[in-house]
Order: structure tokens, then C-alpha cells, then sequence
């Protein structure tokens, strides 16, 4: 009688768990769009939702917080200024960056390259001097490297080449600054750039960062305080401008890749993890 009464115990508290567990809604498994793998500062990997088509990157401990991607519609009138006018391209911003109240927003730009240089001859050349420079590696760096997106301005130096390969691409970074007038090289308008091809030509990829240096004035105003070590402006003789320039590519150049704030290591790493694959 003991041994059948605790025998009917057992099959009711097995029947009261699967009760139980009968009970529990379904683990929903969600359906989400492509994505941009990132890196969180605890090291953990998360994905955020993009409207892009595979692109994807693994943002360093402490660069950033996330990704933002957008898809920019074309912009084809034939009257707009050169620097206005381009196909449809994904443009991914980066939230969180390490730098703030920078003149220049991180972002990575995914242009189509056969698209753009249909649409802008000045995207035409950028295009096919990008193409000559990879097929070079060798040569001698140009005065003004292959940069889009296309700017109101002019590039007044550049520092630190180094070709990277990203997962399925090449390409050259360097460290640059533009102005529309003689102007020295300081903090709030230095940044770091990434500019190539995917292997098979399809998109030309484009990545500016904000970089510091601690030689660096905070700006280019004339009254901010130079460090100590830092590289003096002429302001009344602009005739010594190439000069200053040089003096600040020759201390960038022989700066330790771990001494910018972001560092080199790191942006080259958030670059050479980047597999692009997707269309606007």
C-alpha cells in the first residue's frame, strides 16, 4: 500500500511540472534586419539593426557605444554644387565616440563606385587615383591623397600613411586636416581617415575619425594656448604656412601609435574588421 501510494506521489508531482512548463509562452526567436556587429567596452559582442545589406565592424573597447546606420538617397540635380552631388550610399555614424564638439562627426561612408563616378567627375577621378595608388603600394605617397566625401575645402596636409586590408578590401589611411583659409593644425579639426576600395571595385569605402594629439592646440584659434612642445602658427606672414605644416606632419609621424587619443591601434583595428557587402 506504501509502495503504490508513493508511487502515485511521484507521477503527480511529474504531471505538476510539466504543467508548468506546458504553461510557459514559447521562447520567441526574433527576426531582425542585417546587421553592424560592434564591440561594447565589457568586451561583449552585440549586433544593432541596420537597413544595409552585410556590413559589418567590430568597434574596440572605448572607441564608441554603438553604430548608427542611415541610407542617404541620391542627390543628382546637375545645378548643386559638385561637392552635393552623388548617388545613393549608406553612411554608418558612431555613438558614443571617444571625442566630443569635434568639427568632423565620426562616420564610415559605403559609396557605390561605379554609381558616383557616372554622376561626379570629381568622384571619377578620387575614384581612379584610389585605383592607381593600391596598384602602386611602392611609389612615393601623392601631395593630396584620394579622399571623398567630397568637401568645400582643401586638404592642407596628410601624415601616417600606412595601407590597411580590411576583410574584404585595401586601402590607405592617413591622419589630415582641411580649411578654406591658411589656418594651423590643431585638435578640434585633425582627424583620422580611412580611404579605399573593396576588392571587387564595387564600393569605395570611406571612414573619418577625430584624432588628437597632445602637441596640438585644443583649436585653431589664435588666443588658445600652445603646449609647450607645439608647433607655432605665423599668423602674420602666411608665406611660413608650408612651414608649420611640415614641422607637424615630421612630429605626427614620429608620434607612438598609442600616444593619439583615440589611438592608431585601435582605429586600424575598427577598420581592418570591416566586411562590406551591402547596397543602399
Amino acid at each position: 500500500m506504501k509502495r503504490n501510494f508513493l508511487l502515485i506521489f511521484l507521477i503527480s508531482i511529474i504531471l505538476f511540472l510539466l504543467a508548468c512548463n506546458l504553461g510557459q509562452p514559447p521562447t520567441s526567436v526574433a527576426v531582425v534586419q542585417p546587421t553592424v556587429a560592434i564591440e561594447t567596452p565589457t568586451n561583449a559582442v552585440s549586433e544593432i539593426p541596420t537597413s544595409t545589406s552585410g556590413n559589418n565592424f567590430v568597434i574596440p573597447q572605448g572607441l564608441a557605444t554603438g553604430a548608427t546606420p542611415s541610407s542617404i538617397p541620391a542627390s543628382l540635380d546637375p545645378n548643386a554644387p559638385f561637392w552635393d552631388i552623388h548617388p545613393a550610399y549608406i553612411e554608418i555614424a558612431l555613438d558614443g565616440y571617444i571625442l566630443q564638439n569635434t568639427f568632423h562627426q565620426p562616420k564610415i561612408f559605403i559609396y557605390p563606385a561605379d554609381e558616383f563616378a557616372k554622376v561626379n567627375e570629381g568622384a571619377a577621378e578620387i575614384i581612379a587615383r584610389m585605383q592607381e595608388l593600391l596598384a602602386n603600394q611602392n611609389a612615393p605617397m601623392p601631395e593630396n591623397m584620394p579622399f571623398m566625401p567630397l568637401f568645400n575645402a582643401g586638404q592642407v596636409f596628410h601624415s601616417n600613411e600606412q595601407f590597411l586590408t580590411f576583410q574584404n578590401g585595401t586601402g590607405v589611411r592617413f591622419l589630415t586636416q582641411f580649411a578654406q583659409a591658411p589656418y594651423p593644425a590643431n585638435n578640434h579639426d585633425l582627424f583620422y581617415t580611412f580611404q579605399g576600395l573593396t576588392s571587387n571595385g564595387a564600393y569605395y569605402v570611406s571612414a573619418i575619425l577625430p584624432i588628437n594629439a597632445a602637441f596640438l592646440s585644443a583649436d585653431g584659434n589664435p588666443e588658445t594656448s600652445l603646449p609647450a612642445d607645439g608647433v607655432p602658427f605665423d599668423w602674420n606672414n602666411f608665406e611660413n604656412v608650408p612651414a608649420h605644416f611640415e614641422l607637424v606632419k615630421q612630429k605626427l609621424n614620429a608620434t607612438d601609435p598609442n600616444a593619439f587619443t583615440p589611438s592608431l591601434t585601435n582605429l586600424d583595428a575598427l577598420i581592418q574588421s570591416m566586411l562590406i557587402t551591402g547596397t543602399p
